[in-house]
């Protein structure tokens, strides 16, 4: 696995007009990096892209529509000539309710844009990064790893996602195109924010220990992007301490039958189901 040069690439990312996408595609502009900013909010994406003027390009990309999504890489491969490093960043903030009482159709939206979204990305994508010998890096969470109490379609898209990187990255070794995970723990995003204001998270957070849980700039996640682009790395991670997670993973899931037992935990759940428990 060679570095990798970002001056003169061409970086394909979705859910880049804000957020840690944003912050990524900033960092690899200012390496030399040609960056097409993908996002639903297609006047959101120009504009971030105006703003950094020449070598971007802001696309309107919903990743849940497979045949808009294809017509977007035709003009971006009309415009550069190829795709060297596709970032499947898109995704959207878990409901925060229980699976009991939640709303099956905001449920199913989060698996829609959070899986399947990365599913279309890498499909409509690939070719281009075989043409190249490029990179692909996919976006997961710290929810593969936690238990994911009030946040199931969040944790089950992220896990999911996690599994489609690292069997890509084996049935791809020998193209020339190499694959990684990002991990992020808590990150200062809307996404974030949004998901906090929402009732139970106070609860279940404080059940967790303070490190955990400690938001940290968007910043450190969109370096650790721009640090894994350049390094073609398989594994990306923020804050640092995320990658001490992944070796320990089989021993976290013990601490399961530790959530089933606290009361924080309990009260959360009350609160995100607005006390519907039997």
């Amino acid at each position: 696995m060679a570095n990798m040069d970002v001056d003169g690439k061409v970086v394909f990312i979705t859910g880049a007009a804000r957020g840690i996408g944003l912050d990524a595609a900033q960092r690899l502009h200012s390496g030399g990096a040609t960056v097409v900013i993908v996002d639903v909010d297609e006047a959101l994406a120009k504009s971030e892209a105006g703003h950094l003027g020449a070598r971007a390009l802001g696309l309107h990309g919903d990743v849940i529509d497979r045949a808009q999504l294809d017509a977007t890489v035709e003009r971006v491969i009309g415009a550069f000539g190829r795709i060297d490093v596709v970032i499947a960043n898109a995704g959207i903030a878990p409901p925060v309710e229980s699976v009991r009482t939640g709303s099956e159709e905001a449920f199913d939206r989060v698996l829609d844009v959070n899986l399947h979204g990365v599913v279309n990305t890498v499909r409509a994508t690939l070719p281009s990064l075989l043409e190249t010998g490029g990179y692909l890096l996919i976006i997961s969470s710290l929810y593969a790893i936690v238990n994911g109490a009030l946040s199931a379609p969040y944790a089950m898209s992220k896990t999911a996602v996690e599994a489609l990187g690292r069997s890509l990255r084996v049935e791809l070794a020998g193209t020339g195109v190499d694959v990684g995970v990002a991990y992020f723990g808590f990150i200062d995003t809307k996404l974030l924010r949004e998901a906090s204001e929402k009732p139970g998270i106070p609860e279940l957070r404080s059940s967790f220990p303070g490190f955990i849980t400690k938001v940290v700039p968007v910043g450190r996640a969109g370096t650790a992007i721009a640090d894994g682009v350049a390094a073609r790395a398989a594994r990306v991670t923020a804050p640092k301490w995320m990658r001490l997670t992944l070796p320990l993973r089989g021993l976290i899931q013990y601490l399961d039958g530790t959530m089933v037992k606290q009361r924080r935990v309990r009260s959360a759940i009350d609160a995100a189901e607005g006390g519907s428990r039997d």
